[in-house]
């Protein structure tokens, strides 16, 4: 007997009576392969192949040859097609045509021509995910076949042929039986086009001093001569990303599928580096250091599974891995900059540890199962492991004797780490159980738990073997007051000396019914509880509890309504402003404070941590369609977000407000044109207390925290996007346009008590004012197409891309490369007008 088939296409899966593809059948089968066909270059699917394929100039990797259908979604009526909320559907694109030879059916279609622009200097706020070098340009091309009686098929496409942004898909198999996929797509990520830096060896792990410059002991004349004759560089990465799919389905109800993919980045981008504190370090002093990081990425991602599905419950098992490989484990540089005044000891280099190599494990099994009442039971079991056994890297790379006494020459190698490698895991598990009935037809209840555990295994001791001392060595020997070796019951500051192994267990519940009042009015009610069990934070417990009104309203005919609002409250167990007594030096038994009374505090007592504050959130939704006639819609939504911290230091306010509208105007399917607008808006505010005095006292007003230390700082960020577009088609011709303007601003402004709320207290209240000037950006994108079909297979698309760019940034006006005692890449962001115009060919068969 024929075993009956899935037809697996884009859009879902058909049941097709018999994997044999009969006469009787095709009308059917040919329908839903062409939906497929049409959009064989998103292949996202069930097994997760990668994200959407494409770059800028084809945004979502469909065929560019393609043109909308003259009858609409309406092949037998005149009204246009609306979503059940009321709004227009899309028109979708003409069906594919299809040749034939034997019982293969074929089609292919190619996009290629030229680019030409204006601004040959590229700015890379323009180029920044993108190529768009001048010159010939294979934009698109696509091949499709499928087979009438056995049902094989293949499809191959991409787009930017041999570009930094080009793409590429092949998909082949049986229909119903198998299908195999691979991908490749490459992205750029222009950081910055004419980065200035006097380090040689950029790319590598060494960055190294040009000639004539002496590590650690240099003029500020000598860096400047240097700065002079070095030379412009461009920062940039490359991501390229290639995988291998499977699927496999040997009977309707069982699936197989897996997948392998292999994502790396390389090159270069700005990168920090210091060696003492910027800006008031004093003398010739280097304070900030900008670097440049080598990339080197490898990453090694692999899932497989299956879904078993039967009449009455689902079954899916799914395993994930990634594997994270760093080919360039450090970063060393030479110090162009002299130590502090009066310290003799010479700082040659610097050095970081980059990312580490890491593993990731995720199993997860998913059941579900029919109840009566339509009722439906979920269940979801996952357990994650996180590990990280990369080799550490020694406290310093220098060497010699700093003038604090310690002799870097003990903490220079491997055998001054207590352990060789990290050692680092975080195991999670994850329990979820969801239960949905309609005990009678108005109303329907659903009942959620979820129960998450984060452990974390992790333990590392700075201790050095060598010399049997606790500690490390900061900022590679640079400033002799913050060498970190523990002294016994020698007067001293407590100091970090282990790490933290934060871990958590968060228990959610939910419930919710929904009651259908009238015809088409529904309300519903929900209630939602959260507690978050932490380890070694100031609060051991945070509880929060939300409730949930909602209705929506499709009474009138020309119109739906849906409008909510949830309240939600969080308080918790003590807090405790220091929790970390175990991990400093002044828990070990010989610690001798400096203050007899006891340690200096670690924070401010009455600052609250924005995730373990007491907080009142109210949060608004509304949602608006009205059917402006036959051929016309409007839609407005938005959404309030009231954050209100019970605290008297840290994040005190956080409010969000959104409002969304769209006009969509369908008056044919060879016409249609849509206007959008958003604007939203961000205001909060945080207040703090710097530590101007020395004393054990952590409250706000006492000595360590006096109120005349105290500062606040409230932002205020407004965005706006508009756009409009249309699409006409008339006689030969297709011509579509679509302009789109985003303005942002934000407003920082301040609020010190005197001098010493200041980083640098030396500074004066009149210098540093009460604000910042306003970050402002401008982004202006206008888009036009022209296509003349020559034949049914021949045409001409003439394209023109406007982009502009303003920015204002007080960060980067007058940034040079050398300021005092700070080495800057002078990577700024510069406003832009480029125009891009292309000539293309396109060309179809059959």
């Amino acid at each position: 007997m024929p075993k009956s088939m899935v037809l697996i296409t884009l859009q879902g899966f058909v049941s097709i009576a018999d994997p044999m593809f009969s006469k009787a059948q095709c009308p059917l089968i040919i329908f839903w392969l062409l939906s497929a066909l049409a959009a064989d270059t998103q292949a996202n699917s069930a097994a997760g192949v990668d994200t959407l394929l494409g770059n800028t100039l084809n945004p979502t990797g469909t065929d560019t040859t393609q043109t909308l259908d003259e009858r609409g979604l309406a092949t037998f009526k005149k009204t246009f097609s609306r979503s059940p909320t009321g709004l227009l559907y899309e028109p979708p694109f003409s069906p594919p045509k299809f040749g034939k030879i034997d019982d293969w059916h074929y089609r292919g279609s190619i996009e290629g021509g030229f680019l030409i622009d204006d601004d040959s200097a590229k700015p890379e706020n323009f180029i920044e995910y993108s190529d768009w070098s001048e010159g010939p340009l294979l934009n698109y091309f696509n091949f499709s076949s499928w087979q009438e009686n056995k049902g094989y098929f293949l499809n191959l496409s991409g787009g930017g042929v041999g570009r930094d942004d080009q793409y590429y898909l092949a998909q082949g198999g049986r229909y119903g039986l198998f299908k195999l996929t691979g991908f490749f797509n490459e992205i750029p990520h222009v950081f910055e086009t004419r980065g200035l830096t006097l380090f040689q060896g950029v790319g590598s792990q060494q960055l190294l001093l040009p000639a004539g410059l002496v590590p650690g002991n240099n003029t500020a004349e000598e860096i400047h001569s240097a700065l002079e004759a070095a030379s412009r560089r461009s920062l940039d990465l490359s991501r390229k990303k290639g995988g291998l799919g499977f699927e496999i389905t040997p009977t309707p109800h069982f699936r197989i599928h897996g997948r392998y993919t292999q994502e790396a980045n390389k090159g270069t981008r700005p990168f920090g580096g210091t060696f003492l504190a910027p800006f008031y370090t004093g003398g010739t002093a280097g304070g900030v250091v900008e670097t440049v990081e080598p990339i080197d990425y490898l990453t090694h991602d692999l899932l497989a599974g299956f879904n078993y599905g039967a009449r009455r419950y689902q079954l899916n098992f799914t395993y994930r891995a990634s594997f994270f490989r760093n080919q360039k484990k450090t970063l060393s540089w030479e110090n162009p900059f002299k130590n502090l005044p009066g310290d003799s000891f010479v700082v040659e280099r610097g050095r970081f540890a980059l990312y580490p190599d890491n593993d990731f494990h995720n199993v997860k099994l998913d059941f579900s199962y029919r109840l009566p009442w339509r009722g439906l039971f979920t269940s979801t079991a996952a357990w994650s492991r996180m590990h990280q056994d990369d080799g550490l890297i020694p406290p310093t790379v220098n060497s010699g004797q700093a003038d604090s006494g310690i002799d870097l020459n003990n903490w220079n190698t491997t055998a001054a780490l207590s352990q060789k490698t990290a050692q680092a895991e975080i195991n999670t598990w994850l329990f979820q159980v969801g239960l949905r009935l309609v005990p009678f037809d108005p109303l329907t209840l659903r009942a959620d738990f979820r129960y998450y555990d984060e452990d974390n295994d992790t333990d590392y001791t700075a201790f050095n073997p060598l010399t049997g001392d606790i500690g490390y060595i900061v900022e590679d020997g640079a400033d002799p007051g913050r060498g970190f070796v523990f002294q016994p019951n020698q007067p001293a500051r407590p100091f970090h000396f282990r790490n933290i192994p934060f871990a958590q267990r968060k228990k959610n519940w939910s419930f919710n019914a929904d009651y259908r009042l009238i015809p088409k009015t529904t309300l519903g009610l929900g209630y939602q509880r959260e507690v978050i069990e932490r380890d070694y934070r100031e609060r051991e417990e945070t509880r929060e509890n939300r409730l949930i009104a909602r209705v929506s309203n499709r009474s009138i005919p020309w119109a739906t309504f849906r409008f909510s609002y949830e309240f939600s409250d969080r308080t918790g167990s003590p807090y405790r402003f220091d929790p970390y007594t175990a991990f400093f030096t002044n828990s070990l038994p010989e610690f001798n404070s400096l203050l007899p009374q006891g340690t200096t505090p670690f924070t401010l007592a009455d600052l609250r941590k924005f995730d373990l504050s007491d907080r009142e959130q109210h949060l608004f939704r509304g949602l608006v369609n009205v059917l402006l006639g036959e051929t016309m819609d409007f839609s407005l939504s938005f959404t309030r977000v009231d954050n209100d911290f019970d605290a008297r230091f840290g994040l005190l306010h956080d409010e969000n407000n959104a409002i969304n509208l769209e006009w969509n105007y369908q008056p044919s399917p060879k016409l249609n044109t849509y206007v959008f607008g958003s604007y939203q808006t961000r205001t909060n505010a945080i207040a703090n207390i710097n530590d101007a005095g020395f004393s054990t006292d952590p409250n706000a007003g006492g000595t360590t925290f006096p109120l005349s230390a105290a500062w606040r700082e409230n932002m205020d960020e407004t965005n706006t996007a508009l756009g409009v577009g249309f699409y006409y088609q008339f006689d030969r011709f297709t011509l579509d346009g679509n302009y789109s303007f985003n303005w942002s601003r934000s407003e920082i402004d301040y609020e010190a008590a005197s001098n010493l709320s200041l980083a640098n207290p030396e500074l004066s209240l009149d210098v540093v004012g009460n604000s910042f000037p306003d970050l402002k950006y401008t982004r202006h994108i206008l888009e036009t197409n022209l296509r003349w079909k020559i034949n049914k297979n021949l045409a001409l698309r003439l394209l023109h891309r406007y982009e502009r760019g303003t920015i204002r940034d007080w960060h980067f006006e007058g940034l040079n490369s050398l300021i005092d005692n700070h080495l800057f890449l002078v990577a700024t962001p510069n406003d832009f007008e480029v125009n891009l115009v292309g000539l293309l060919i396109q060309y179809k068969i059959p």
